[in-house]
């Protein structure tokens, strides 16, 4: 065998375990960016004695962990799927879609739930103070709108026509059916774009939406294999601690995770799992659109978001045995940052505004969206990463090639509201 090099280095994940720790099959390929193995790092304390000699006997080892670091572009398929289902923990089961839209509100109440109902083919909108919202006479008839025959076209001019209310396409052809809307409990569209998909029967698109885990449970887990990297390991109740993904401009969508697991073998037999088209794709930051505060900032240089479930270091070890054997989540949080290009008071959409946030404390909201290839006409893969409430904790100002750089910082807060803090929606052909 030649000397290991890093283009033959190969990723496969399988998931999620039923059994913390014993491995299944790995069916899909995870499309590295960069060299990664299973570290397996043994504690090694010196032996306590005194030699009579002045010197160290020798070491035992006390504990070993295993962890990894993958670095990948951020894409729309399988293997993506799996590992935020273990970052966030919670999975909504998979509905076929066939178009989507946003839908902000612009008027003067200080809060605008929108709840959306399958079964009712209904979008209905209450406005008010938060808690306290009554159905918008400016909505619809008496607040309701009947989706009945609605195509996504006739759909969006119905809704621009309201006097408070703005819609815009996400995806789909505008004479896709958009008569049945994925159901929605509450969502906030007041300053934050309320996010509503529509059901299709033969799409072969795909609707993922990851949420986190809020019981007192610990995260789901998967099995990865690495081959190529001196020997074939097969690593084991696998979680995703924590994860980072960064876009810049004229780049790809970049994401990072942070593995921890419960045992890795060596001495596999190589995978023959090969690369789909599916995870050949990635989101382009070129091709996404960030939303503050509801508004769409066009002059956005950078984002980063990390989402971390701060694991415990020291616990979740069993007598008998120097690895872990289960995973202790801490407190979970999301934090980024942003760089936009600085616009002026004046502007009607402007990184001033945002930045006297740091010193007020105002809430705001931050939503992303990525595309990639396209998988059917007018559907292309996609995610949507949506921070409805954040507040921002440093900001700075610097100078550009020529423009002034206004950057923030940012940390996802749960307060009582209509949405998750943090939530992840993505699309695919993947059905399962």
């Amino acid at each position: 065998m030649g000397t290991p090099k890093k283009s033959f280095t190969k990723a496969t994940i399988g998931g999620m375990e039923e059994t913390l720790g014993t491995a299944v099959p790995r069916t899909s390929r995870v499309a590295l960016t960069d060299f990664s193995y299973l570290l397996e790092t043994p504690t090694k304390n010196p032996k306590e004695v005194i030699t009579g000699r002045n010197t160290t006997r020798g070491f035992d080892i006390d504990a070993i962990d295993y962890t990894s670091e993958l670095a990948t572009n951020l894409a729309a398929n399988k293997a993506t799927g799996m590992l935020l289902q273990s970052l966030l923990g919670f999975r909504v089961a998979k509905v076929q879609v066939g178009c989507g839209i946003f839908i902000a509100y612009k008027g003067d109440a200080a809060s605008c739930k929108l709840v959306a109902s399958g079964s009712g083919k209904t979008l209905t909108s209450y406005v008010g103070d938060l808690g306290e919202e009554e159905t918008d006479a400016g909505f619809g008839t008496a607040g309701v709108l009947d989706l009945t025959g609605k195509t996504l076209g006739t759909l969006v001019t119905a809704i621009n026509e309201f006097a408070d209310y703005e819609a815009k396409v996400i995806y789909g052809g505008s004479t896709t059916t958009a008569e049945t809307p994925v159901d929605i409990v509450a969502t906030q569209a007041k300053n934050h774009q309320a996010v509503v998909h529509f059901t299709s029967a033969d799409s072969g698109v795909y609707l993922d939406v990851f949420r986190p885990n809020f019981t007192n449970t610990e995260n789901p887990t998967f099995s990865i294999q690495m081959d190529g990297v001196g020997d074939n390991q097969l690593g084991s109740g696998a979680v995703v601690d924590t994860a980072t993904f960064s876009g810049d401009l004229k780049a790809k969508v970049k994401a990072t995770w942070s593995l921890i697991l419960t045992k890795v073998l060596n001495g596999q037999t190589a995978s023959a799992v090969a690369l789909t088209e599916a995870d050949l794709d990635s989101l382009k930051f070129s091709e996404g659109e960030t939303y503050i505060a509801g508004k769409k900032y066009c002059y956005t240089k950078n984002v980063s978001v990390s989402i971390a479930n701060n694991h415990a270091a020291d616990e979740g070890y069993c007598q008998g045995s120097l690895s872990k054997s289960k995973h202790v989540r801490g407190e979970f949080g999301v934090t980024g940052s942003m760089t936009l290009t600085a616009t002026d008071k004046t502007e009607t959409i402007n990184s001033e505004d945002e930045r006297a946030k740091n010193l007020s404390n105002l809430v705001s909201s931050l939503l992303l969206i990525y595309m990639g290839r396209q998988l059917v006409e007018g559907v292309r893969s996609l995610a949507i990463i949506d921070l409805p409430t954040i507040q921002y904790t440093e900001e700075s100002k610097s100078a550009g090639d020529q423009a002034i750089d206004q950057s923030l910082s940012f940390t996802a807060i749960d307060i009582e509201g209509y949405d998750d803090f943090f939530k992840i929606h993505m699309l695919s052909t993947d059905a399962t």
